[in-house]
């Protein structure tokens, strides 16, 4: 039970954000086709695509509101959706990260720091694999208006999932699967896409900020030698043969203790002085 309550606290704010913005777009459907002509003539599937294109900024340029009332509830539509459909995106990227490191010390049989699976950012080669991956899948399978098996592939992929959207080759999405297809191909290189943007963010910032963003992270100087927090936490763990986080566990302990003690002694003082007073 207590494993099934904590797989659902981690797991009910994201989908009710996932329920919220299907019930969003489903709303913005019936909402665009009673005040646009042009959308109402569309089917169901492809008013959401169009939904979808908007608010994830891709904008191919081949659905665009017609009427003034459809531009100005696209933007309304907009400033809810985006905001919805980045963190449904980017909730995933982390689940998808944590799911990497966790397999990783599950294969490798280590055990892996709690800190590392919920702060560190997928690696980069492993990025560079699912990049090859997602865009060998939209090579064979997503139908586009350019041409098959060719340079045209990888460009409709890079300038949809980077959000560009030229309009010069748009997806084909004339029947439910290719849909699908398209839409879901879409979101995962998405994903993938904001894994690479934190992971360069990171690695900008670890390169030419020279600042450091965790505690884990401050250089302390010790015997001439600069070393980090992480590390010097790694390298008692190891002396005694516990894990980092036992460590971590500890020296938060002892700050507890040392702050009640600093308290109670200031508090004895003050007893002392009213004492004598």
């Amino acid at each position: 039970n207590s494993i099934l309550q904590k797989f659902l606290r981690r797991i009910a704010p994201q989908a009710i954000i996932i329920f919220i913005l299907t019930a969003f777009m489903v709303l913005g459907v019936f909402v665009f086709q009673s005040i646009d002509p042009v959308l109402a003539e569309q089917s169901f599937f492809e008013v959401i695509f169009f939904e979808f294109i908007t608010i994830s900024t891709i904008g191919y340029g081949n659905q665009y509101p017609q009427t003034p009332s459809s531009r100005i509830f696209s933007i309304i539509f907009s400033i809810i959706g985006i905001p919805l459909l980045v963190v449904t995106l980017g909730n995933f990227g982390k689940y998808l990260t944590k799911f990497y490191w966790k397999a990783r010390g599950w294969i490798c049989s280590e055990k892996t720091d709690r800190e590392l699976v919920n702060d560190a950012d997928m690696p980069g080669y492993m990025i560079g694999v699912l990049y090859f991956l997602t865009f060998s899948i939209g090579f064979l399978y997503i139908p586009h208006s350019g041409k098959a098996y060719s340079i045209d592939d990888c460009y409709f992929s890079f300038i949809s999932f980077a959000t560009v959207g030229f309009g010069d080759k748009v997806p084909q999405i004339d029947t439910f699967m290719k849909f699908c297809k398209v839409t879901s191909y879409l979101m995962w290189g998405m994903i993938v896409n904001i894994m690479l943007i934190s992971y360069m963010t990171t690695w900008f910032n670890e390169i030419f900020a020279r600042t450091p963003y965790r505690g884990r992270d401050v250089e302390v100087l010790i015997g001439g030698q600069c070393i980090t927090v992480s590390e010097i936490t790694s390298l008692v763990a190891q002396q005694f043969h516990a894990s980092p986080h036992d460590v971590r566990s500890i020296l938060h302990d002892i700050d507890e203790i040392m702050d009640n003690m600093q308290t109670k002694d200031t508090s004895d003082d003050d007893s002392s002085e009213a004492l004598v007073q």
